[in-house]
C-alpha cells in the first residue's frame, strides 16, 4: 500500500504532467493549430498537432515545477532514430513551470536537438541509468569547471525554441 505522503506525491507529478500538457495544448490552439490530445503512457507521444493538407507533429511534453531548467528525460531521448516515430516529425516541449508561474516557459525542441543535446552534456558517454538529466544551465560532465566549455542552453540555442511553434511543419488555420 501506499502512504498518504507517497499518494500526494504521485498526484502532484500527475497535476504537473497535466498542467504542462493542456499549456502546450492551450498555446497551440490559441495560434489556430489542431491538436488532439493522448491519454495513456503507452503510444509514444501526448499531442498530435495536424493540418487539413495531412502534415502532422507528434510532441511529447516533458514538464518541470520544481527545477527550473531541468527535466529527467528517458534514455530513448538521446537515440530519436531508434523511434517509431520520424525524427522529422517528433519534438519535445520542455515546459518550466518553475521558472515563473505566471508566464511558464515552452520550449519546443526538434527531437534531434534534444538528442544532440543529451549527447553533448554527458560528452558522449552516457551512464547506465534509464534516466538522463537535461539540465540547460549545465555544463558538460567531466567539463564543469572548464570557463570556455558551454552550458547545454547555449550549446543548443534553447532559447531560440521557446514558443517555436512555427517549426512543426503543420499550417495553422487560416493561414
Amino acid at each position: 500500500f501506499m502512504t498518504m505522503a507517497e499518494r500526494i506525491s504521485n498526484e502532484r507529478k500527475n497535476l504537473t504532467r497535466l498542467s504542462g500538457e493542456f499549456l502546450v495544448s492551450s498555446r497551440l490552439t490559441q495560434r489556430g493549430y489542431m491538436v488532439s490530445l493522448q491519454w495513456g503512457s503507452t503510444i509514444g507521444y501526448d499531442i498530435l498537432v495536424f493540418d487539413k493538407d495531412g502534415q502532422n507533429a507528434f510532441l511529447e511534453i516533458k514538464t518541470t515545477a520544481s527545477n527550473p531548467g531541468r527535466w529527467p528525460l528517458q534514455k530513448k531521448y538521446a537515440h530519436p532514430e531508434h523511434g517509431a516515430i520520424s525524427p522529422k516529425r517528433h519534438f519535445v516541449c520542455c515546459v518550466d513551470l518553475a521558472a515563473s508561474r505566471d508566464d511558464p516557459r515552452v520550449y519546443v525542441f526538434p527531437a534531434s536537438v534534444v538528442a544532440d543535446g543529451l549527447k553533448y552534456a554527458y560528452s558522449g558517454r552516457f551512464s547506465k541509468s534509464p534516466t538522463y538529466r537535461f539540465a540547460l544551465d549545465a555544463k558538460p560532465r567531466g567539463r564543469t569547471h572548464e570557463a570556455e566549455a558551454a552550458t547545454l542552453r547555449d550549446y543548443i540555442k534553447a532559447d531560440t525554441y521557446i514558443d517555436r511553434y512555427d517549426q512543426l511543419g503543420v499550417a495553422p488555420l487560416g493561414k
